[in-house]
């Protein structure tokens, strides 16, 4: 396959359409179109589904996008291994962050790289498990901070952090206090994940092992959702402390760690299996090392730290 096929094969792909992918990269429409036609000939497969309102991937095409992408991405750590050998690190590092991690350490981590390593371009994303999973295993990011992989197929792994997690609201639940049985939370109205939800069927799998069930009232799936809500109203939600670390730490909200039985959740660094980090991104690893040694000092973020001293 050639490259240039691929690159208007992934430009099609984003734009969702033939004549705009062919205005981004400047080239006239039937040229871009004979490009793209050459390629499916080439794999004697249909990529792209066209009809009047543009172009959709079929499963093949997806299949082929997300390995282009992780292509491309490859081409691009060997070019920036070659400069770098030679020169400050420099290029793009791509990293994906749990959501519970992202409120507090997205920011911080962006300044410590960038006055570590000015020409660096940090990327930093912030999704639900399920697609950052994806991203980590299809290679269209260099590395991921995120909870409980030890299952997830084709990623290396390095533990991080061991989690509590808390029960979080804007008052304390009576009889609650800096902790709470998690046999409480039956009667505590609760925002969480809908069923599919990694965290929420680790809660329920705990409350069916104690004779008892979760008082979920509110079904969502993303954490500034949650935040919302329980800064609004009447509910609580389950999530580590660093999820809402700086609201907790304004008074906005209270937190109660939950005991007997207790529940960590652990958060590693992520990588795919048979991928080799850039110096870059290990730069940036390096750091975020450091700066997740630095917010547990702080109390910022609560659990052990499993990183070797």
């Amino acid at each position: 396959m050639r490259l240039d096929h691929l690159r208007y094969f992934i430009e099609a792909a984003r734009s969702g359409s033939i004549s705009a992918a062919a205005r981004n990269v400047r080239l006239a429409q039937p040229a871009f179109s004979a490009h793209i036609r050459m390629l499916e000939q080439e794999l004697g497969l249909p990529l792209l589904e066209r009809s009047t309102k543009g172009v959709t991937l079929t499963e093949a095409g997806a299949r082929l996008y997300e390995g282009a992408l992780s292509l491309f991405r490859h081409v691009d750590q060997v070019r920036e291994e070659t400069v770098n050998a030679s020169s400050s690190l420099t290029g793009e590092v791509r990293v994906v962050l749990a959501a519970s991690a992202a409120p507090l350490l997205a920011g911080q981590l962006y300044w410590a790289v960038r006055q570590a390593h000015p020409q660096i371009k940090l990327v930093i994303l912030d999704l639900l498990r399920v697609e950052s999973d994806t991203l980590v295993t299809s290679r269209q990011v260099d590395f991921g901070l995120l909870p409980n992989v030890s299952t997830l197929v084709g990623a290396a792994s390095e533990p991080v952090l061991a989690q509590d997690l808390y029960l979080v609201g804007r008052n304390r639940p009576e009889g609650a206090g800096e902790v709470i049985d998690f046999a409480a939370l039956q009667s505590v109205p609760l925002v969480m994940g809908g069923r599919k939800n990694q965290l929420r069927i680790e809660l329920e799998h705990t409350a069916a092992r104690i004779g008892h069930r979760l008082n979920v009232v509110v079904e969502q799936d993303s954490l500034s959702v949650f935040r919302s809500i329980a800064l609004s109203g009447a509910a609580y939600t389950v999530v580590p402390y660093s999820a809402f670390a700086m609201e907790i730490e304004a008074g906005l909200l209270v937190a109660s760690r939950i005991v007997n039985p207790g529940i960590e959740r652990t958060l590693s660094f992520v990588w795919h299996e048979f991928s080799e980090l850039s110096l870059s991104a290990r730069a940036v690893k390096d750091v975020f090392r450091g700066l997740v040694q630095t917010v547990v000092e702080r109390n910022q973020m609560r659990g052990r730290l499993l990183l070797p001293g």
